[in-house]
């Protein structure tokens, strides 16, 4: 009985990416209102062990390359994460992410993005998507701190359940609201909230919110705060439809 108590305090202090299903993009952009050539990134990982009769493990992994120049800007996201007691995973997702931006005019860009993941507790054996769309800037403060974007986007999604023999394939409308807060001198406050119906299905949707608090250690370390709540409709009746995630951790900035 004690094992399983720490192990859901440690599900609920320590699970990292639960909701990966969505991929908060506002978070890992760019954030410098310069044109300039560019390459951006960092390298994240986090360890945990614990043996109380039985191990426990937790592990993740998560790394971003940007390239920006002029009017271009491509991101890649690659993310593992896991969570493990004996012979029971809590935590077991994994994705890649690949997004291209073209700026139109100076608050409106295009993008495309295409997306694979896994996430055992979902019951998501293979997710493949890509999509389309527009993206807005609706304000931005004189000193470039402060911002408030829109977006909206076609997605195609494939899904190959865990236990289901048939593919599940939708057209999706995804639409988000972000906003980002600067503070102090390295302190950002950056939360997304995204919908994302399935065309012709508007009961079958997924919605998201997602917030990060960064706090500066140094000058390439920072320790961040994450909250997400995520609720899907339309997956396997045994994969929970609601998830809420906080995590505590520790970025390098390259």
């Amino acid at each position: 009985m004690h094992f399983w108590i720490l192990i859901s305090l440690l599900c609920i202090l320590l699970a990292n990416r639960l909701t990966a299903q969505i991929v908060n993009i506002e978070e890992q952009r760019i954030t410098g209102t310069n044109d300039s050539t560019r390459w951006y990134g960092h390298l994240k990982a986090a360890f945990n062990f614990t043996k109380v009769k039985q191990t426990a493990i937790q592990w993740s992994a998560d790394s971003k390359v940007q390239y920006k120049n002029q009017r271009h800007l491509s991101l890649l996201l690659l993310n593992y994460s896991l969570l493990k007691a004996g012979d029971n995973d809590f935590v077991n997702t994994a994705f890649a992410h690949l997004r291209y931006n073209y700026k139109l005019t100076d608050p409106l860009v295009w993008e495309g993005f295409g997306q694979l993941q896994t996430n055992k507790l979902l019951f998501i054996h293979t997710r493949l998507l890509f999509g389309t769309g527009l993206r807005q800037r609706v304000l931005l403060t004189s000193d470039g701190r402060n911002r408030l974007y829109a977006g909206a986007s076609w997605m195609w999604e494939q899904n190959d359940f865990i236990g289901e023999e048939v593919f599940r394939s939708w057209h999706r409308f995804s639409s988000y609201v972000s906003a980002t807060f600067r503070f102090g001198k390295n302190y950002s406050l950056i939360g997304t909230n995204y919908w994302q119906p399935v065309i012709g299905m508007i009961k079958n949707y997924r919605i998201l919110s997602d917030w990060t608090l960064k706090l500066p250690v140094s000058k390439k370390l920072s320790f961040t705060l994450d909250f997400t709540y995520t609720k899907e409709i339309g997956l396997p009746v045994e994969a929970p439809s609601e998830t809420i995630t906080w995590r505590n951790g520790l970025t390098w900035m390259l």
